[in-house]
């Protein structure tokens, strides 16, 4: 089976999935991309055909989307498709590092290079009702086999157990979507992000909120079930493959067996801790490249934001 991170290189601690060679903090933005296995280019090569007699033509405005360095295809692309170049994922940081005092942290490739992306801390901290530090970092991805659009967000990890979390709210989200017909403009991305420290502060208030609401097994049972869409229904429920899952949450709530219950409780905060560690940490994965996948742009990092947001309405 193929792991889904393909490159990747991290700087300072271990990251949570723990995958990676460890590199100098220190290092140009170059060398981080060199030892990321991300110095290359993609390339649109035309599509092309032999007809019956021989006669080499060519598709029009049909293109193979193929890395420079050993031409691995990634898709089919129009003329329209504009790929964003690994080197214009890491100048996207170059200024931010330099006056805003961020700092890389890891970038790598998945999926045999089909989607690459680059994480930098932002230097924001906040320790939940003044005890449980949560880190805030920038995460800017693009994919070239036409999974995902380039994608930048806000994400946080909570350092007493490494979970992650996207940094998103009802009215604020806290991430660009850039389709691949766009143009790649790094400016404008960042202000629409708002590089700052206002989508910090929304986000951490509401983490305190969350830390200030007792919740009940009954409860937490009601939200994880929304959570994972289990049905009302008492026979389909017996039926849905999701149901396992929901009750590993509730079990890691109810016992305070997740990692920082004693700092959390049994809280709404505790209860989203329940379930992002159960999906960074416990939930079934082919290798930790996969979890990683999930965690960040896959189903894992859907549920982790349907548990926020089912919690804010119960704190309301």
């Amino acid at each position: 089976m193929v792991a889904a991170v393909e490159t990747m290189a991290y700087a300072g601690q271990t990251p949570w999935h723990g995958l990676g060679n460890r590199v100098d903090p220190n290092i140009s933005l170059e060398e981080f991309q060199k030892q990321a296995g991300l110095d290359w280019e993609v390339q649109k090569t035309p599509v092309q055909y032999w007809d019956n007699r021989e006669n080499l033509r060519t598709f029009k405005d049909k293109f193979v989307l193929n890395r420079t360095t050993d031409h691995k295809p990634f898709a089919v692309v129009s003329g329209r498709y504009k790929p964003v170049q690994p080197k214009e994922i890491f100048e996207f940081f170059r200024d931010l590092l330099a006056m805003h005092n961020m700092k890389m942290h890891t970038a790598g490739s998945l999926k045999e290079g089909g989607r690459i992306w680059c994480l930098a801390e932002t230097g924001d901290v906040h320790k939940v009702l003044g005890v449980d530090r949560v880190d805030s970092y920038l995460l800017l991805s693009t994919s070239y086999d036409l999974t995902l659009s380039t994608l930048a967000q806000f994400t946080s990890v909570r350092v007493v157990c490494n979970n992650t979390l996207q940094q998103a709210l009802r009215d604020s989200s806290g991430r660009v979507t850039i389709p691949h017909v766009r143009e790649f403009n790094a400016e404008h991305i960042k202000d629409q992000l708002g590089i700052g420290r206002e989508q910090w502060a929304a986000f951490t208030a509401a983490l305190d909120v969350l830390a200030k609401v007792k919740v009940d097994a009954a409860t937490a049972a009601k939200v994880i079930d929304r959570v994972f869409e289990i049905p009302e229904d008492p026979e389909k429920r017996m039926a849905d493959s999701d149901r396992l899952h929901a009750v590993n949450v509730i079990d890691l709530f109810t016992k305070q067996s997740y990692v920082g219950a004693d700092l959390a409780g049994d809280t709404a905060w505790g209860l989203l801790s329940s379930v992002t560690e159960y999906v960074d940490w416990h939930k079934r994965a082919r290798n930790q490249g996969n979890r990683l996948n999930a965690a960040w742009f896959g189903d894992g990092a859907n549920l982790k934001q349907r548990a926020m947001n089912e919690l804010m309405v119960l704190a309301a």
